[in-house]
């Protein structure tokens, strides 16, 4: 019994073998063309209640990545740079009203976005006009990615047994298509500059298509990494909203009949003197 007990792993443990374990087998898969890619969802049910998993988290999990899949058109963007439609999807033990409004809130206050449409479905947010592009080319700090996006779409759907599902989706197909021309012009400029230096000496014809996809495959990185922090400021807007949801308050807060401001001390110059002595 006492070996048992020492052979046992943690869920922490668990979820590490798992994880190493799917990248051998990833490794293996890509290595071995005659075996399968893909397993069944029910199966996938089955190894994880043998692990300790519980089914309704498996499904959860399904349902997230299969949520997180956006359908966007495969166009010369898409295949050069990758996606622009960014997707990040959520269940929280949260009533969908009060989940809404934080999210909406966060949006206007943390994000500095401007609300263009909403509905009872979805809310649809933009840096906003003149003033919006400004502040994007003047935000140099990186802590708000979303003012570099072309909108952001927020969905909160009510579920049973008083959860919620969140769904925060942001367009960056403006910052792919700056890119990509950037990456496009400063490729073409250099690429000329070794066309006329070929005209010279032919060995500078060799630098033309490194000079053409050298500027690109730059600009794409730093596509990937703007991506990455969209991604993240999406995650950490649910996590707040799932960490502390927004407490609903009195009326007694926004206003008083009798005009009394709460929660303020009197100044001591104006407080007559028997007060001080008391």
């Amino acid at each position: 019994m006492a070996k048992d007990n020492e052979k046992r792993l943690t869920p922490a443990e668990v979820e590490m073998v798992l994880r190493r374990a799917s990248e051998l087998n990833a490794r293996r898969r890509a290595r071995d063309e005659n075996e399968p890619d893909s397993i069944s969802p029910e199966v996938l049910v089955q190894v994880a209640a043998a692990a300790g998993i519980r089914e309704s988290y498996v499904r959860r999990a399904m349902w997230d990545l299969a949520s997180e899949k956006t359908a966007e058109p495969h166009t010369v963007h898409w295949k050069l740079y990758g996606a622009a439609r960014l997707r990040t999807v959520r269940e929280m033990e949260c009533p969908a009203q009060p989940t809404r409004e934080h999210l909406e809130s966060m949006m206007r206050v943390e994000q500095g976005l401007k609300l263009r449409r909403q509905t009872d479905a979805c809310s649809l947010y933009d840096p906003g006009d003149l003033v919006g592009a400004v502040r994007r080319t003047l935000d140099f700090s990186g802590h708000r990615p979303l003012l570099k996006v072309q909108s952001v779409e927020l969905r909160v759907e009510g579920l049973e047994d008083g959860r919620c599902a969140a769904n925060l989706t942001a367009d960056a197909s403006n910052q792919r298509g700056e890119y990509l021309s950037l990456g496009l012009i400063l490729g073409a400029t250099l690429a000329l500059l070794f066309v006329f230096a070929g005209f010279q000496s032919p060995v500078f014809f060799l630098g033309v298509l490194p000079a053409l996809a050298v500027p690109a495959f730059g600009f794409k990185l730093a596509y990937d990494r703007a991506r990455t922090g969209i991604r993240r400021s999406l995650s950490e807007m649910l996590d707040e909203a799932e960490k502390e949801p927004p407490r609903n308050r009195e009326p007694e807060d926004w206003d008083d009949p009798s005009g009394r401001v709460h929660g303020l001390d009197p100044i001591p110059r104006f407080v007559p003197k028997q007060q001080r002595k008391e």
